[in-house]
């Protein structure tokens, strides 16, 4: 994982670097998420909301913690696949510090299914949230959060099946250059 961080520094310093100390990475956080953006769900009708999360750790590249975000972007999609049963579905992605933290506050991006029932597919799109400033970012480490929050209809339909499935998930910070 090292590797690939150390590639996108070269790689946003050779492409995106500018004459005013800027520097900007695209990253594409579901690629490090490796199967985790996937998250299945087998509720019976009438329950929740029921909260499905996954996260990871990320270890940003040496110097983040010493440069000044200057903003960030981020982008995310999903799609429900619901094979049975029906309620909503809510979408969330969060970024913090510490693990502790992660679940706690307001999400950098949520997106709602509405009404999902029986054989259905259902897109989630987002839209791009930008944060300018966002000390989280300014760290040499960060958590990544998912969940999913399904709420079911009244327990006289069958179990409310299927899977959400993390189908986007960008990064894009620019940061004043302070990384060497």
């Amino acid at each position: 994982m090292r590797l690939k961080w150390l590639w996108a520094i070269w790689l946003a310093s050779a492409v995106t670097g500018c004459g005013q100390g800027h520097l900007v990475f695209n990253v594409d956080v579901l690629s490090f998420l490796s199967g985790a953006g996937t998250m299945p769900y087998d509720l019976p009708g009438g329950v929740g909301p029921v909260d499905s999360t996954v996260s990871r750790f990320f270890p940003l590249p040496g110097g983040f913690g010493k440069s000044t975000v200057d903003n960030v972007s981020i982008t995310g999609a999903a799609t429900i696949f619901n094979v049975t049963g029906g309620g909503n579905v809510l979408f969330d992605v969060f970024f913090a510090k510490t693990q502790g933290a992660l679940f706690t506050g307001t999400p950098y991006i949520t997106a709602s299914s509405g009404p999902v029932s029986g054989v259905d597919t259902v897109p989630l799109l987002s839209p791009t949230t930008v944060s300018p400033g966002d000390t989280v970012f300014n760290a040499d480490s960060l958590w990544v959060g998912v969940r999913a929050r399904i709420t079911t209809d009244p327990p006289v339909l069958p179990h409310m099946t299927g899977q959400l499935r993390l189908t986007e998930l960008n990064v894009r910070i620019v940061l004043n250059d302070k990384i060497f």
